[in-house]
């Protein structure tokens, strides 16, 4: 998977460097607070200044491209966009009071994941859009790796959801309805990507499985007939299942029409496969927007679950706006994709004839 870059992509991240110094100073100016976003605020400008140095030396020919020195700046961009993302939620962290009132570990829970499932929301378009046919650009199904992470997440929670940020004096030994019900859905998780893995391991990329998707559905279900001790809390977690149900139908659809040979050969992916993509942002928004904290804000600011979920879709609208225009925008300036959108059409019989025994995916 080959990617382009513009002429002028030095100048650009370089004004951006400028921009980004500037409000750091205006921000120091007017005050410097001692909190942990404010520490992270110097973390990110060292960053920043490191990586548009790496880029000026690559651009004016003092580091030799192909090296260390532009695998440094690859790894360096990647960090700047997670540490970016996290700063942004620091930011509403440290605004709206939250994790700050003895939540601290559902806070993180739902932060950690909800951020998960926003970040694969995000690599699905671009992969989709960018790089043509991920899948066959993956050498395996996308549920291999769905699944890993599945069985990632599921086999921490399993561990993690019951007093794992109390200490042994602090913790109680009695379980919850809540405690047992997050524990086993990571058991659920664990077990289920296990069978993603073992059945997606050796396959074709065309050969997509469910399991994933079954996985979603059952835990939007538990998550909607999930019970609260605070009605909007509630009402809050009945969106976040909601949206997890929505992610499973639709991948299943999408999974459907494309073995069946419904969408032809094209150079963008079908209108449907965004469906998929949003639910996931969706899913992920709702669910860092149901933790405690959070729901003890909109209690105390008289906010209704019904303008509630319209902001929080109002921003998975915005995110994936945000995205696919950045997506337009390398296709403006770096040309076109460097590979075509392979759907499962007419051209899948040729595909079908590869060899899909072990030694070709290596």
């Amino acid at each position: 998977m080959e990617t382009a870059r513009n002429k002028y992509q030095a100048l650009f991240q370089l004004g951006g460097a400028l921009i980004g110094i500037l409000g750091f100073a205006f921000g120091w100016v007017h005050g410097h607070v001692h909190n942990t976003y404010a520490r992270f605020g110097w973390f990110m400008l060292c960053l920043l200044v490191l990586q548009t140095a790496i880029n000026a030396s690559l651009t004016l020919g003092v580091a030799k491209r192909g090296g260390r020195v532009q695998l440094s700046y690859r790894v360096l961009g990647g960090l700047q966009l997670l540490f970016t993302y996290m700063a942004m939620v620091l930011g509403v962290i440290r605004y709206l009071n939250l994790c700050s009132q003895g939540h601290l570990g559902q806070c993180i829970s739902h932060f950690v994941r909800g951020s998960a499932l926003m970040a694969g929301a995000v690599s699905i378009l671009v992969g989709m859009r960018l790089f043509g046919a991920l899948m066959l650009e993956l050498r395996r199904p996308i549920e291999l790796y769905v699944s890993i992470i599945m069985m990632t997440v599921g086999l921490i929670g399993t561990f993690t959801e019951h007093n794992f940020f109390q200490s042994s004096g602090e913790a109680d030994d009695v379980w919850s309805h809540k405690d047992l019900q997050h524990t086993f859905i990571g058991v659920s998780w664990f077990a289920g990507g296990l069978l993603g893995v073992l059945m997606t391991w050796r396959s074709h990329p065309r050969s997509r499985t469910p399991i994933p998707s079954i996985i979603f559905i059952a835990t939007g279900v538990a998550m909607i007939i999930h019970q609260q001790d605070l009605a909007m809390s509630s009402h809050a977690h009945f969106l976040f299942g909601a949206s997890l149900v929505s992610l499973g139908l639709s991948t299943i659809c999408e999974i459907t029409l494309l073995a069946s040979g419904f969408v032809k050969d094209r150079d963008e992916p079908a209108p449907f496969q965004y469906l998929s993509v949003f639910f996931m942002c969706a899913s992920g928004m709702f669910l860092m927007g149901s933790n405690r904290d959070m729901v003890l804000f909109l209690i105390n600011s008289h906010v209704d679950v019904a303008t509630y979920a319209l902001i929080l879709l109002s921003f998975c609208f915005a995110i994936v706006f945000y995205v696919y225009l950045l997506v337009d925008l390398y296709f403006a300036l770096a040309g076109p994709p460097p590979a075509r959108y392979h759907a499962l059409g007419e051209s899948a019989a040729s595909e079908r004839s590869l060899d899909c025994s072990p030694s070709t995916f290596v």
